[in-house]
């Protein structure tokens, strides 16, 4: 044969099996008497596991999808009609983000349950976004991270010996190409607190830097958590509400895979 690869392949460190797990493929080229390297495919998801984990995205949703999104995990009609159109919606603002991050605009999930998706979608959209447009010359910037998380986060930059300083954790969320904020409205809020991430949003507002939020509370609801109102104001022109259905699968889904995972044990 002309060619022959050279690199010692390691299955264990390469899912593809092609390379010894550097992302790298050195071959040779017998016609011609020369050696060369080519990229193994490998390398690209090892770059775009490395993004996610430096935006923070829980392990539990490092290899959801936009297409593993299942409308006929939900019941009722409603939850089905609900999901469709939320899924829908994330892939199109997918396929349109540049021109969303033109205008700054991102979405506001929302439903009373938890565990009906909100997550689920919000880390598929981050992950389509990352593989479509975060590229070598033109990187995004992207943090994934639960408001109360990050409260606790800068709580932590209070204390004494601490080597972040709030300052750097505050410049994170507010300079961030997209930001993901799970779950607002369910962390206590003090007086500091909602300041802090207004002056986060309203940075974000100014300089059009798109936002996806999950929360349980309706975009109008937060001023019940956030009694000066100014919260909701920023949310409101920041994210186009999506309504999630009220009905929770994260335990139907957990059902799900444990059940093929014994089939797969008993194979």
């Amino acid at each position: 044969e002309r060619y022959e690869t050279l690199t010692v392949i390691s299955e264990e460190n390469c899912i593809y099996k092609q390379c010894d797990g550097s992302g790298l493929i050195w071959i040779k080229d017998h016609q011609e008497n020369r050696e060369f390297m080519k990229e193994c495919p490998c390398k690209a998801v090892k770059l775009l596991e490395k993004k996610l984990l430096g935006a923070r995205l829980p392990e539990e949703f490092k290899d959801v999808t936009l297409n593993s999104f299942e409308i006929d995990v939900y019941e009722q009609d409603i939850s089905k009609e609900r999901a469709a159109n939320a899924k829908r919606i994330s892939k199109n603002y997918v396929l349109k983000f540049e021109q969303m991050r033109d205008q700054g605009k991102g979405l506001y999930f929302y439903s009373k349950e938890k565990g009906s998706g909100k997550t689920r979608l919000a880390a598929s959209i981050m992950k389509a976004i990352i593989k479509m447009h975060d590229k070598p010359d033109t990187p995004l910037k992207i943090i994934y991270s639960s408001t109360a998380d990050l409260i606790g986060e800068i709580k932590k930059t209070f204390e004494e010996g601490s080597k972040i300083k709030t300052s750097e954790i505050i410049e994170a969320a507010k300079t961030a190409d997209l930001a993901i904020f799970d779950d607002i409205g369910v962390e206590n809020v003090k007086g500091w607190i909602e300041e802090t991430f207004t002056r986060i949003l309203d940075f974000r507002l100014q300089n059009k830097k798109p936002t996806i939020f999950t929360s349980n509370l309706a975009i109008n609801e937060l001023d019940l958590k956030y009694p000066d109102g100014r919260i909701s104001s920023r949310v409101e022109k920041l994210a186009f509400p999506v309504r999630m259905p009220d009905e929770k699968i994260r335990s139907k889904i957990a059902q799900q895979e444990n059940e093929q995972l014994l089939q797969s044990l008993f194979e």
